[in-house]
C-alpha cells in the first residue's frame, strides 16, 4: 500500500498549512481574481513584469550558462586543417530534476513503464518523495535502496530528502521518537506518549549518522533538517519550547554531525517552503536568520539553500520579484536550489500556469547562484495534490510540458556546426557534457567534452600521419605495429600511452579500440612505433583510426586506409 505524504505543515506567519492546502486553494478559487489573503502577494501585487525582463534574463543566461569554445585543428607541422565540426549536447550541468515515487519505480505495467521512461528522458536528477525520510527508511530500507540504485544505474544524480523532518502527520518520524517528543499520534497507536528528550536526541543523532554514512557519495545533496521553521517540534523537545528553532543549539549540532560524517563531495542543505513563493516576508526573514546562523557556525557546513516553491495562482511572483527573492539568500557561500516546484491549483488555468512557468524557469536559470531546479512530481497520478506540472492522469501533455521541453531541450540545448576554415572554429555551448564530432575524409572522430566553466574552454586537435605496418611478420607474431609521424609542431613521444586507442573508427569512438602493448613509446621526434595486439585491433572496413592525448591535453587523431 502506497503511503500518502503531505510535505508541508502549519506555519506561523500566515503561510499555508500543508494539511489544509486543498482547503486553502479552494478559498482562493472562491475569492476570485479580486480576492486576497493576508500575507499572500500574487502577481497582481507585483504588477506586470517589465517589457525588458526576458531580454535581461537571456543576457544573464548567456553570461552564466554558456561558454565560448574554441576548437583548433592542425597537422603535425602546425598547418591549419579545414574540416567540419559539430558540437552536440549530451547533458546539462544545471540540475533539472523531479521527485519520484519509490514504489512506482518498482512496479510493473504500462503506467510504470511510461513513468520510468519519462524520468530518464526529461531529467538528470531525482529525489525520492518519501523513502529517504526517517520512518519510511527504517520501515523499508530495502525499497529505498532499490529505488536509489535504479536512479543511479540510469545515470541520474540523486538528492537525499530528508535526513530529519519533524512532520509527525506526514509519517516522517518513527513512533518511538514521536512518543518521546510527547506527541499523541493516534494513526500509529501513539496514544499515551512519554516525553523523553534524551531519547529524541540520541535517536536523531544516531539516525543522522547512519543514513548519511549508508549512502556515502551516492547522494548529491542532503536536506539535513527539513522545514525547521514550520516543524520545530523535534528541536523544541530537545532544547525546550522557548528556543528559537532557527538558531537552536541542537540544529547547529545536527549540522556539525552531518559535516563530520558526510563525504566532501556531498552538499548539506536547508530546505523549507514559503521561502520564495508568496511572498511571505516573515518566513523569508526567519529563513535568512537560519541560513546566517548555520553559515557562521564553526564546524558546520551549509552548502545549499532549498526553496520548495509550491505555487498557487495567488502566490505567483513576477520575474523581478523572483530575482529579488533569490537575492536575499545569496552571499552565504551556498548554492540556491528550487527543490519542490509545482503549481497545484485546480482553479488555475493550465495555459496561464504555463505562462507563469516559462517566466519562472527562465528567471531562475538566469540567476548565477541557482544550481538546481526540481519539480515535486510531473504526472497527476503520482502527485501529492493530483496536479503535477507536465502530464494529466492519462499522460496527455499539459501546456507546461511544451514550455519545459522547448527551453531545456531546445533553446538551452547545444547543437552547433561549423567549419574550421582557418584551422579554428568558435562555438557557444551551454554548460554541460557534449559530444565533439570532427569530420575527415576517411571518417569521423568523436570525443566527449565536459564544459563547466563559463569563462571559456579550448580544444586543440593534432591530425597525425598514421601508417599501419608489419602486414607480414608483425601480424604473424600477434602484434600490429603502427607508426605515428611527428612534425614541427607535434612530438609523438608526448602521447600519454594510457589514452591511446587503435582500431576501427567505430571502436575507437566508443573507447573499445586496442591499447598499446607497452607503456613506453619507441622512437624519436620524427616518429614513434606503437605496438598493438592484432586480435584486439579487429580491423575491418578498410580504415583504421588512432586516438590519444598528449601530456599537455592536446587531442591526437590519425587515419590510415589499408
Amino acid at each position: 500500500m502506497r503511503e500518502e505524504n503531505i510535505d508541508h505543515s502549519a506555519g506561523s506567519d500566515g503561510d499555508v498549512s500543508g494539511l489544509d492546502r486543498r482547503l486553502f486553494l479552494g478559498m482562493l478559487g472562491a475569492l476570485g481574481a479580486g480576492g486576497s489573503l493576508s500575507g499572500v502577494a500574487g502577481a497582481d501585487d507585483g504588477g506586470e513584469p517589465g517589457d525588458d525582463w526576458e531580454a535581461a534574463a537571456d543576457d544573464r543566461i548567456h553570461e552564466h550558462r554558456t561558454a565560448e569554445l574554441e576548437v583548433s585543428i592542425a597537422d603535425g607541422d602546425g598547418d591549419a586543417v579545414e574540416t567540419e565540426v559539430d558540437v552536440e549536447m549530451l547533458e546539462h550541468e544545471f540540475t533539472f530534476g523531479t521527485a519520484v515515487d519509490a514504489n512506482r519505480l518498482q512496479e510493473e505495467g504500462e503506467d510504470a513503464d511510461r513513468y520510468r521512461e519519462v524520468v530518464t528522458e526529461l531529467f538528470n536528477t531525482a529525489v525520492l518523495e518519501n523513502h529517504h525520510k526517517w520512518r519510511f527508511w527504517e520501515d523499508d530500507q530495502e525499497l529505498a535502496d532499490e529505488a536509489t540504485e535504479w536512479v543511479l544505474e540510469e545515470g541520474l544524480d540523486i538528492r537525499g530528502h530528508a535526513a530529519l523532518w519533524a512532520a509527525v502527520d506526514s509519517w516522517a518520524v518513527p513512533p518511538d521518537v514521536v512518543s518521546a517528543m510527547g506527541v499523541e499520534w493516534e494513526d500509529n497507536d501513539v496514544t499515551d506518549p512519554e516525553f523523553d528528550p534524551e531519547h529524541v536526541e540520541e535517536r536523531s543523532f544516531e539516525h543522522l549518522e547512519t543514513i548519511i554514512e549508508h549512502y556515502g557519495e551516492d547522494m548529491l545533496h542532503w536536506d539535513v533538517v527539513n522545514e525547521v521553521i514550520h516543524e520545530p517540534e523535534m528541536i523544541q523537545a530537545i532544547d525546550g519550547e522557548d528556543v528559537d528553532p532557527v538558531e537552536a543549539p541542537v540544529l547547529a549540532e545536527w549540522y556539525r554531525t552531518a559535516t563530520e560524517v558526510a563525504p566532501e563531495a556531498v552538499d548539506l542543505d536547508v530546505n523549507d517552503y514559503n521561502t520564495l513563493a508568496g511572498p511571505y516576508e516573515d518566513t523569508r526573514d526567519d529563513y535568512e536568520r537560519q541560513i546566517e546562523f548555520l553559515a557562521n557556525e564553526e564546524g558546520a557546513d551549509l552548502d545549499g539553500v532549498g526553496m520548495q516553491c509550491h505555487f498557487s495562482e495567488a502566490e505567483t511572483l513576477t520575474p523581478e520579484q523572483t530575482m529579488e527573492g533569490l537575492d536575499r539568500y545569496t552571499g552565504y557561500g551556498a548554492d540556491l536550489r528550487i527543490t519542490e516546484f509545482d503549481m497545484a491549483d485546480e482553479e488555475w488555468d493550465e495555459k496561464e500556469k504555463a505562462e507563469f512557468f516559462e517566466g519562472f524557469l527562465r528567471t531562475i536559470f538566469s540567476h548565477p547562484d541557482v544550481e538546481d531546479f526540481l519539480m515535486w512530481g510531473f504526472w497527476d497520478d503520482e502527485h501529492w495534490l493530483d496536479d503535477a506540472p507536465l502530464f494529466f492522469e492519462d499522460w496527455e501533455e499539459k501546456p507546461s510540458y511544451d514550455v519545459y521541453t522547448d527551453l531545456v531541450f531546445g533553446e538551452w540545448w547545444t547543437d552547433e556546426s561549423g567549419t574550421t576554415a582557418d584551422g579554428s572554429g568558435s562555438f557557444e555551448p551551454f554548460l554541460g557534457e557534449h559530444e565533439l564530432t570532427i569530420s575527415f575524409e576517411d571518417g569521423e572522430f568523436r570525443t566527449e567534452l565536459s564544459i563547466t566553466d563559463s569563462d571559456g574552454e579550448s580544444v586543440e586537435v593534432v591530425v597525425a600521419d598514421v601508417d599501419v605496418r608489419g602486414a607480414a611478420g608483425g601480424r604473424r607474431q600477434g602484434t600490429l605495429p603502427v607508426h605515428v609521424s611527428g612534425g614541427e609542431a607535434f612530438d609523438p613521444r608526448t602521447l600519454d600511452p594510457q589514452t591511446i586507442r587503435f582500431g576501427t573508427p567505430e571502436a575507437v569512438d566508443t573507447g573499445e579500440g586496442a591499447t598499446p602493448r607497452s607503456e613506453e613509446l619507441s622512437g624519436g621526434r620524427n616518429g614513434c612505433m606503437i605496438h598493438f595486439d592484432a586480435g584486439e585491433s579487429t580491423l575491418e572496413g578498410g580504415v583504421a583510426m588512432l586516438h590519444g592525448r598528449t601530456e599537455d591535453g592536446k587531442l591526437v587523431v590519425g587515419f590510415e586506409r589499408y
